[in-house]
């Protein structure tokens, strides 16, 4: 049997994230103390939460290795009983096609006085990392984003110039202090990657993100015909994908 297209996988991924979203109003979670593995000179990883959209993180000329940024939160995030996590990603140096090529997410509840030291390079990201499995991932101008077997996203087709994707994914963890990511090497991107860019580079001009609770019990009785039947074509489609292996259209 032929696998499902991609634009069937995304909406029936749609519509099951669409469930659990809460109807309350999404809170930032603002970020601190950027630290990376390693910065480009000129584009330290600071820029990518910074109020100027002109800064960024890159990392020429290391490209071809993983490398990895850690956030502390400002305060502890999570709600009791479940949180939707929407991340944002923006790589807006103008006309650059510095795009991410593969990325993946993690969170940690650890003390924040144990990582994140707010060094550009060589700084320390080691925490007790927990992988983020997303929920969906949209590319704002025309991407095509491949949920890979490590929960990481891979990148492909168009390379427009500028981009903002967004993901977003579900947590029981409260408590949050940290946020991971990893920018990660794969033989599909030029130079290995871990961008998009024609030697492997990639400019973050900005990273955001919002939280908002999962909404009451009473909320998912009130939708069960459409649950069960998103959920169903969900199953299906992960059979008929082989399991741990998405795609989510560009512009989804």
């Amino acid at each position: 049997m032929k696998p499902l297209p991609a634009t069937l996988l995304t909406a029936t991924l749609t519509a099951t994230v669409a469930i659990v979203a809460p109807s309350a109003q999404a809170a930032v979670i603002v970020l601190q103390s950027a630290t990376a593995t390693y910065s480009q000179s000129g584009f330290p990883v600071g820029g990518t939460i910074d109020a100027d959209s002109n800064s960024g993180w890159a990392v020429d000329p290391n490209q071809g290795q993983d490398q990895t940024a850690a956030f502390e939160t400002q305060a502890d995030a999570g709600f009791a009983g479940g949180s939707e996590l929407t991340f944002t990603l923006g790589t807006h140096r103008a006309d650059s096609f510095h795009n991410l090529g593969r990325f993946r997410l993690s969170l940690t509840t650890d003390d924040r006085s144990a990582f994140a030291d707010g060094l550009a390079t060589s700084g320390d990201v080691t925490a007790n990392w927990i992988v983020l499995d997303l929920a969906s991932a949209s590319s704002a101008n025309g991407q095509t984003l491949t949920e890979q077997p490590d929960f990481s996203l891979l990148a492909s087709g168009t390379n427009p110039g500028i981009d903002t994707v967004t993901v977003t994914a579900l947590t029981s963890l409260t408590g949050i202090t940290g946020i991971r990511l990893e920018m990660l090497t794969d033989a599909s991107l030029p130079g290995g990657g871990p961008g998009r860019a024609f030697n492997g580079n990639f400019v973050l001009t900005g990273l955001s993100v919002s939280i908002t609770a999962v909404p009451e019990p009473a909320h998912y009785a009130a939708v069960a015909g459409l649950a069960l039947v998103g959920f169903g074509a969900w199953r299906r489609c992960r059979r008929l994908s082989g399991g741990r292996f998405f795609v989510f259209a560009a512009g989804r």
